[in-house]
């Protein structure tokens, strides 16, 4: 437990810097601080039939959270400002569409210059020759000048082969009344589902004959096992046709998933799916998957606290996960936890940089870099004649040094003697 409750002060002693002063700032991590320091941004390419069947609707959205942009104080106003760049080109690299424009944002709160809660978000709508295409999306800050680039494939040359096409399936986030008095949606750019209701409810486009169809939809968890089918039958009018399905999560964990939507007409079928993720309002972006996320606090919790966690029903299981981390929030009160996201930054550094036999943040060094963080300096010794493969990981702040060996060869670094030789868990 000693080295969960020291690697625990260092973790917390890592942020202090960043979160008492106006600039942002991040641990630094080899090899991605340029990475990091890029603005973050999410987007969501989507594909609509048209009713003259000769070019396809391609609408993009894009999400840029608040803390992604440099803010600038002005009196008492601070203020961002980025430059969002969308490019389509076709298969010879000749320019389809393209679209450049700045976006302004302004706030009187400090506090939402650095929440990732507050987003801006656009949307973008091309008409575009069946075909494919590349697309390349950037968010430039126009303040820091830093720029983020995004690449994606657009392939709709088979979108009108057959009588019945379907477009991309949307996560409804949120239902209103506009102010035509018509319910009018939201829908998610991240395939995010919120726990708020016991269902959640996908849209889709389809374009037919019209007549009689039969609607089978399945959740499948992400390493292939189903979770949910059912089965509903709907009369399509001619042409597009806007439907909804109401999905009951009750069988759902905080996990991803994916959805597929298999429409049948007669002879004709048509099919598309998607990826999808069950998350809590405040759910740390950087957790996928709630059951792996409390095995990972391991290095920080005890053994028994995570089995109470662990054994507690789906609902509870949440609410002691979410209480283990706020009463480790540094700044109690404010919409993010510093703490929790720093670590599972880096249990995903760690399953990203060390992963081979075991998943990286189950390995030595994963453990290290998710407790320490960083190091001051790495010395590497890969081939030395007489010795095993090991690197010298020296952390000059705490005055601790951790060697590695590698004792098969092939890349499977563990521990030395005797440094915490009470925490081995093999």
């Amino acid at each position: 437990m000693q080295i969960r409750i020291y690697g625990l002060i260092i973790l917390i002693c890592a942020l202090a810097s960043s979160l008492t002063g106006s600039d942002k700032q991040r641990s630094k991590i080899p090899g991605e601080d340029e990475k990091l320091s890029l603005p973050v941004f999410y987007y969501e390419v989507g594909t609509y039939p048209m009713l003259s069947r000769d070019s396809v609707k391609v609408i993009i959205k894009t999400k840029v959270p608040f803390d992604a942009i440099q803010f600038i104080k002005t009196n008492n106003i601070y203020s961002a400002r980025y430059e969002l760049s969308i490019l389509i080109v076709d298969e010879n690299e000749n320019k389809s569409a393209s679209k450049i424009w700045e976006q302004s944002l302004q706030t009187e709160s400090f506090q939402e210059t650095n929440s990732q809660q507050l987003f801006d978000i656009n949307e973008v709508t091309f008409h575009l020759v069946p075909g494919k295409y590349s697309l390349i999306i950037s968010v430039l800050d126009m303040d820091t000048k830093k720029k983020n680039i995004r690449k994606d494939m657009i392939e709709t040359g088979h979108f009108y082969e057959k009588p019945i096409t379907i477009s991309n399936i949307n996560i409804i986030e949120q239902e209103f009344t506009n102010e035509k008095g018509e319910i009018d949606n939201i829908s998610s750019i991240e395939g995010t589902v919120n726990d708020i209701k016991p269902e959640f409810i996908v849209s889709f486009n389809i374009l037919s004959d019209g007549g009689p169809a039969k609607i089978t939809y399945k959740i499948f968890t992400t390493d292939g096992k189903e979770i949910l089918s059912n089965t509903v039958t709907d009369t399509f009018d001619t042409g597009i046709s806007d439907k909804r399905l109401k999905i009951d999560r009750k069988n759902l964990g905080y996990s991803k998933y994916k959805i597929f939507i298999d429409i049948e007409m007669g002879d004709w079928k048509a099919s598309n799916d998607r990826i999808f993720q069950l998350r809590w309002s405040g759910m740390s972006k950087l957790i996928d998957d709630l059951d792996i996320a409390i095995e990972q606090v391991k290095y920080i919790a005890s053994s028994k606290d995570i089995k109470k966690i662990k054994k507690a029903s789906p609902k509870e299981k949440k609410e002691k996960f979410v209480r283990f981390w706020e009463q480790l929030d540094p700044t109690p009160g404010t919409e993010e936890n510093e703490l929790m996201n720093e670590y599972y930054r880096r249990v995903r550094h760690a399953n990203e940089h060390f992963s081979g036999f075991m998943e990286g943040w189950k390995t030595d060094m994963g453990m290290i870099f998710i407790l320490f963080g960083p190091p001051n300096d790495i010395e590497r010794h890969p081939f030395e004649l007489d010795s095993k493969p090991y690197e010298i990981w020296y952390y000059y702040d705490i005055n601790r040094t951790f060697i590695f060996v590698d004792e098969t060869g092939f890349g499977d670094y563990r521990l030395t003697e005797p440094y915490y030789d009470n925490i081995f868990r093999y």
